[in-house]
């Protein structure tokens, strides 16, 4: 697993679309392509803003602790490649939970997975072979 930070949260000038960039210990970046709820989310939790009411990943977050579980992290597992009908490929990950009975990882999207590691300030990795393949390098 390569651990990453969240390096930033923008909208891509062309498309419009919002992006998380994911960037390694090693400096390599992993681009996510996310909603405009999640990105918000993300980045109001980088910038220490507590919102008047809580959001849907603060809510969760507050559910959790509550039920004495915590946020071991959030792993970015794989990528299922562009098919016909959709623009890119789809970023799968996994919320991983400590429980009372032990581990407990539950499947999610990138978005949700990072949203709530950053609140609870739990790591985030990704899978060797998907940094590898869809990572970009600096240079």
């Amino acid at each position: 697993m390569i651990r990453c930070t969240v390096e930033s949260v923008r909208v891509h000038e062309q498309t419009k679309q919002h992006v998380v960039n994911l960037k390694s210990e090693s400096g390599g970046f992993l681009p996510i392509w996310i909603g405009p709820d999640t990105a918000f989310a993300i980045a109001s939790a980088l910038e220490g803003k507590t919102p008047e009411r809580p959001l849907t990943h603060d809510l969760m977050l507050d559910a959790f602790r509550k039920l004495d579980v915590q946020i071991a992290g959030a792993v970015i597992t794989r990528l299922v490649p562009y098919t016909e009908g959709t623009r890119q490929g789809v970023f799968h990950a996994a919320l991983a939970l400590r429980t009372e009975r032990g581990e407990v990882t539950l499947d999610c999207r990138p978005s949700d997975a990072i949203a709530l590691a950053v609140r609870a300030r739990a790591p985030i990795d990704v899978d060797d072979a998907l940094f590898a393949e869809s990572g970009v390098r600096p240079g």
